[in-house]
């Protein structure tokens, strides 16, 4: 999900005060590094840091519990790692000294950091590959060879059902008085998606937020998908719909243009889908009600993070459009 500002600035100040040089020094312990070594690379809740060995980049991540729990992380990267295992186009996830794929670093009595470490995706962000037709059909690929894998995924810890995200949670408060409708839309919908049949061919872990600023390409048309950070047990079509959405989501686009573009998508989409995994027909029919779901879900975020966020030009432009 876009990074969703839980309780403000006051969150993130509260997440930025507790790093420090000692925090940053004892998490590079871990994977064989020198602070001078470690540079810092942005986030928000989550910290990432770049370190470069023999001119391969890789990402050092570190997670304050008060945004996830130590097992919800360590479930996290435990799938990130069985995917690279197996071929998906993942970030390759680092073991640490202690051959660990997560590791924690303890503030106080009661919170706490937990450090992961990736190799770095190479390439850029998606861009003028959008307009080819193959750039589809391999993405609709590597989303299929994701969600083949989910299915024989045995996992030892369990990342959460989509429905108990933290921000469905406190939806209530975020959209008390004059938005009572958008929480009657959403509670409406949630309960209908929450009732479609579930099975191994439809359901399962999957990244739930494949937009473009998830992912990289490089020059020969590789895609590596990353931040899986808000991974959930979820319907398959989800992650085909939030690819759509995102494509279309500040374009405003009119609806004809949109629907023959959608078709297009799709059609090259699932040319590539098909490689790794069968989607039944009828998962096609809960599509609008999955982009109806993000549409939702995206404006909880922006009323949630507050009148910076409603009043910025990004926030202005998604509401009015």
């Amino acid at each position: 999900m876009i990074q969703f500002l839980l309780g403000g600035r006051i969150m993130e100040e509260h997440i930025r005060k507790a790093m420090n040089d000692s925090i940053i020094m004892e998490a590079g312990k871990y994977y064989g590094l020198r602070f001078e070594e470690i540079e810092y690379y942005g986030g928000f809740e989550n910290f990432i840091y770049i370190y470069k060995r023999q001119n391969i980049e890789y990402i050092l991540r570190l997670v304050h519990s008060g945004h996830k729990a130590y097992n919800q992380v360590l479930a996290e990267i435990e799938f990130i790692d069985y995917l690279a295992r197996n071929g998906a186009s993942v970030s390759t996830v680092i073991h640490s000294v202690k051959d660990n794929i997560v590791e924690k670093v303890k503030i106080d009595n009661e919170s706490y950091f937990t450090v992961t470490s990736f190799i770095k995706g190479k390439g850029g962000r998606v861009r003028e590959e959008v307009k080819k037709p193959e750039f589809w059909q391999n993405l609709g690929k590597q989303i299929g060879l994701l969600h083949k894998l989910t299915k024989t995924f045995k996992p030892k810890h369990k990342r959460i059902v989509w429905e108990e995200d933290t921000l469905y949670k406190l939806a209530p408060k975020f959209l008390s008085g004059k938005e009572d409708e958008i929480l009657k839309k959403l509670n409406e919908r949630m309960k209908k998606i929450s009732s479609f049949p579930k099975n191994t061919d439809n359901y399962g872990l999957i990244h739930t937020d494949l937009h473009f600023g998830n992912m990289v390409i490089d020059n020969f048309g590789n895609l590596t998908f990353f931040d899986f950070d808000d991974s959930a047990y979820k319907h398959f079509i989800s992650d085909i719909a939030i690819v759509l959405f995102y494509h279309f989501a500040y374009r405003n686009p009119t609806i004809e243009i949109k629907t023959e573009k959608s078709l297009w998508i799709l059609n090259n989409f699932f040319k590539g889908y098909k490689t790794h995994n069968n989607l039944p027909k009828e998962e096609l029919l809960h599509l609008q009600d999955f982009l109806k779901l993000r549409e939702l879900t995206l404006y909880i975020v922006i009323i949630a993070g507050g009148e910076e966020t409603i009043q910025s030009e990004w926030g202005q432009n998604y509401i009015n459009s």
